[in-house]
């Protein structure tokens, strides 16, 4: 009586090790699908956020963005573009030096204009001297301006800024007037200006 109990209890036992045995093969062919090189998670997760992107580019400045800027002074053009009064242009408007543009070269610094074709940098430098609060990226997924309408604002928003310094203790007029034409731009605002893709 004893031995058939133990047989049936051998015969229970083993029939489980081998359902645990298929258990663990049915997972050993799921798992190998499922791990994944590290050096291959890149190629996965740019592939999932490829097919989620819809086929329409963004606006590269979100709107906390565009305020953030503003409050800064940045003038915004379009949807990527800005325009700025750089601080040697309002020393130079007051009589007082230029930048290293006007030491070396002989460039009027309030007659230089200081704008950027792409707010978006490729980095976020701990050494920098910027503010952090444009976009970033590495290649171009935005929505593209055309070059000459960021052109002809950037100058209209540039001329806009300098009459707005009439009046400000220091601003000699004569400077003020030759400041309404622009005779050089100076593509170092903030981002990377050779990122805008016309």
């Amino acid at each position: 009586c004893c031995s058939n109990e133990k047989s049936d209890e051998n015969d229970s036992m083993t029939d489980s090790l081998s359902e645990e045995e298929d258990y663990d093969d049915d997972d050993d062919d799921d798992s190998e699908g499922d791990v994944l090189d590290v050096e291959d998670m890149g190629n996965v997760i740019k592939s999932q956020s490829s097919s989620k992107k819809s086929r329409e580019p963004k606006e590269m400045v979100t709107p906390k963005q565009a305020k953030a800027l503003k409050k800064e002074g940045y003038r915004l053009i379009g949807t990527h573009s800005a325009v700025k009064l750089c601080r040697w242009t309002k020393h130079q408007l007051r009589g007082r030096g230029g930048c290293y543009k006007h030491t070396h070269y002989g460039i009027t610094s309030y007659q230089c204009m200081e704008a950027t074709p792409s707010l978006a940098c490729a980095n976020k430098c701990v050494f920098c001297w910027r503010h952090h609060k444009n976009p970033v990226g590495r290649e171009w997924r935005w929505k593209t301006d055309d070059p000459k309408m960021i052109v002809e604002e950037a100058v209209n928003m540039h001329v806009d800024m300098i009459k707005e310094t009439r009046g400000i203790p220091g601003i000699q007029m004569d400077r003020w007037a030759e400041a309404h034409k622009v005779r050089h731009c100076a593509l170092s605002l903030v981002g990377e200006p050779i990122m805008y893709p016309r």
